[in-house]
């Protein structure tokens, strides 16, 4: 491994790196550090004072940013949801710029040990952190049925949700389904006309389960908003619409608050917290797409705070 890159390519870097730089001596943080591909990107714009403050719930991660990222900037092995209690105090709203970069990182997806993929046989874990955690394979043993199909068609969004979950609960009263070879297995059998597409589906909702992702993107989102200054710019990189659809709605209502009725004429109608220094979801371009095929479900978002 020579660079933050073979770790991770990072996807939309000069997207990032314009719109959220916005100050080269300004205090940014990277939510989502994994091996610090964007974050040195970030660095390469940044003065003398400019500092970054990276997080990342994956141990490995973080140690592969250590390896790679200059001493001078913090890193922190913590969740989105324990971002405030264990950083507000020590920084307050001082950052002019924080990152989300959503989803799964390359390094993830390929390593056999992690089994984040239906592409190689490993552990049924999908835990971001293994360090503790229900793993897949446990959350397979104990769901009902109904409580699977409801997963699988919810965060799967998978149409053959109902017969994949009653294939698994026959396969594993069989036998216990620790790998994703098997489960992998078990879905081409149950559904092998749509099993190209009700793969990624299904292993997906899983470790979306497993991770408490939507939970966790919730937390991120707030909290990020909190540690901004006015004049600072949230940047949320999303892969799919499970993610996409909460990270709009969440800027929407800071840039066009909700009314609120009231008996009064003299009201003050709610004002806004942010603008859209540009609308609507940036894109990958065709170049990137083809360089990094990784990068082809990607949608970019950013909103600055106003006050």
């Amino acid at each position: 491994m020579n660079d933050s890159s073979s770790y991770h390519i990072p996807v939309m870097g000069n997207e990032v790196v314009q719109w959220l730089v916005t100050d080269p001596y300004g205090l940014y943080a990277d939510f989502t550090v994994g091996g610090g591909g964007h974050s040195k990107l970030i660095l390469k714009q940044l003065r003398e004072t400019g500092r970054l403050c990276g997080i990342d719930r994956d141990p490995e991660a973080i140690a592969e940013a250590r390896r790679t990222l200059p001493d001078r900037n913090e890193l922190w092995n913590i969740r989105f949801s324990e971002a405030e209690s264990k950083l507000f105090s020590r920084f307050g709203a001082t950052f002019s710029g924080v990152l989300l970069d959503l989803g799964v990182s390359s390094h993830q997806l390929d390593a056999e040990a992690r089994g984040f993929s239906y592409r190689s046989d490993g552990p049924l874990d999908f835990r971001m952190s293994q360090e503790s955690g229900e793993t897949a394979a446990q959350l397979l043993a104990r769901l009902s049925e109904l409580e699977l199909k409801e997963i699988f068609k919810t965060l799967g969004e998978d149409p053959q949700a109902g017969r994949i979950a009653r294939a698994v609960v026959k396969a594993r009263s069989e036998t216990t389904i620790e790998t994703t070879g098997q489960l992998a297995d078990v879905i081409r059998k149950s559904v092998s006309a749509t099993a190209q597409k009700s793969l990624p589906r299904v292993f997906q909702a899983l470790r979306m389960v497993v991770n408490h992702e939507l939970e966790e993107l919730s937390s991120g989102l707030t909290v990020a908003w909190k540690f901004l200054k006015p004049t600072g710019r949230l940047v949320v990189l999303t892969y799919h619409s499970l993610e996409d659809r909460p990270v709009k709605q969440f800027m929407q209502a800071l840039v066009q608050p909700p009314q609120t009725f009231s008996p009064l004429p003299t009201a003050p109608s709610p004002r806004p917290q942010g603008k859209y220094p540009i609308r609507g979801p940036l894109l990958p371009t065709p170049q990137e797409i083809a360089e990094n095929p990784r990068s082809r479900s990607a949608k970019f978002r950013v909103i600055e705070k106003l006050v």
